[in-house]
């Protein structure tokens, strides 16, 4: 996966209240972006909507 493009990074930005962020800043944030989007990519999928992807903790009492 490429890095986002700045303006992507810019909007994203924008829709978060991070528009205060420095060039540098947006810059370290578009290489995390590829990293984080490659591992979200490693991730199992749970090819059952009905089935829950986590253990659900109820709390009773």
């Amino acid at each position: 996966m490429d890095e986002p493009a700045p303006e992507e990074i810019a909007a994203f930005c924008t829709r978060h209240g991070l528009d205060a962020l420095t060039a540098e800043q947006r810059a370290r944030m578009a290489g995390l972006a590829r990293i984080v989007a490659e591992a979200a990519a490693a991730l199992p999928r749970v090819a059952d909507r009905f089935r829950e992807p986590m253990p659900v903790i109820r709390v009773c009492g």
